[in-house]
C-alpha cells in the first residue's frame, strides 16, 4: 500500500512538473507571437482627434502610439531638431533637420509638432490651422547637441520650461507634406528570439522530466541483465 502511494506521488510530481514546463514554454511562445505582431504595420484606425486619443500632462498610453490624430492650434514657438532619420514622402529614409513647432491647443494645453525639413528660417506664428498628422512616443535618445532653440531629441520634456502649457506626451508628424509619418514598428527582434529560446528551454526540460521514469526503468532493468 505504501509503495502504491509512493508511486502515485511520483506519478503526480512528474505530471505537475511537465504541465508547468509546458505552461511556462506556452507562456513564452505567446509572448514571442505578441512581440512578432508589433514588428509588423497594424491596420490603420480610425482618424480621431488627438484629445481623444492622448491627454495633456499625462504618459502616452500604449493604445496611442502610431494613432492618427487631428486637431486644432496655434503654433507659438518653433524649434530645429537635427539630425533625425525621417522617411520622405518618396519612401527613401535620410537624416535631415526638422522643423518642430509647439503647437497650443485650448484649455493651455500644447503639443510638439514636425512640420516637416528645416528650411533655413522659421515660419510665423500665430495663426490657428487644423493639423492631421500621426502620434508617435518621445524619444529617448539624443540625436544631436541641444541648445537654444535647438532639440537634442523629439521630446516634450526638453520644451517644458518654455512654455508653461499642460503638455501632451510625445510628438506629431504632420502628414501631407514633404514627410511621410509611418507606423514605428517595434525594434525587439532579438528579444523575440530570445523568448523562442525560453520556449525550446522550457518544453525541453518538461520532456526531460517526463522521460525521468522511463529513464529509471531501463538502468533498473539493465542493472538486473548485469
Amino acid at each position: 500500500m505504501r509503495n502504491n502511494l509512493k508511486k502515485l506521488a511520483f506519478a503526480l510530481l512528474i505530471i505537475v512538473a511537465t504541465s508547468t514546463c509546458f505552461e511556462l514554454g506556452l507562456w513564452q511562445l505567446h509572448r514571442a507571437q505578441g512581440m512578432a505582431k508589433f514588428q509588423k504595420p497594424q491596420p490603420e484606425r480610425s482618424v480621431v482627434e488627438l484629445s481623444t486619443a492622448a491627454s495633456a500632462g499625462s504618459n502616452l498610453r500604449n493604445t496611442a502610439f502610431n494613432r492618427l490624430v487631428t486637431f486644432e492650434a496655434s503654433f507659438e514657438k518653433n524649434y530645429i531638431a537635427p539630425n533625425q532619420l525621417v522617411t520622405l514622402a518618396d519612401g527613401s529614409k535620410s537624416r535631415k533637420d526638422l522643423l518642430v513647432s509647439l503647437a497650443r491647443l485650448t484649455d493651455n494645453r500644447a503639443v510638439l509638432v514636425v512640420q516637416g525639413l528645416f528650411s533655413g528660417s522659421f515660419p510665423q506664428n500665430g495663426e490657428v490651422r487644423r493639423v492631421n498628422g500621426r502620434l508617435y512616443p518621445r524619444q529617448n535618445i539624443d540625436q544631436a547637441e541641444g541648445s537654444v532653440g535647438k532639440l537634442s531629441r523629439l521630446d516634450p520634456a526638453l520644451v517644458a520650461g518654455d512654455s508653461g502649457f499642460s503638455l501632451f506626451d510625445g510628438y506629431v508628424i504632420a502628414t501631407g507634406g514633404e514627410l511621410a509619418a509611418p507606423q514605428l514598428l517595434s525594434q525587439g527582434g532579438a528579444f523575440y528570439w530570445q523568448h523562442i529560446a525560453y520556449v525550446i528551454t522550457w518544453w525541453f526540460m518538461g520532456l526531460l522530466i517526463l522521460s525521468f521514469p522511463f529513464y529509471n526503468r531501463f538502468r533498473d532493468a539493465k542493472v538486473k541483465g548485469e
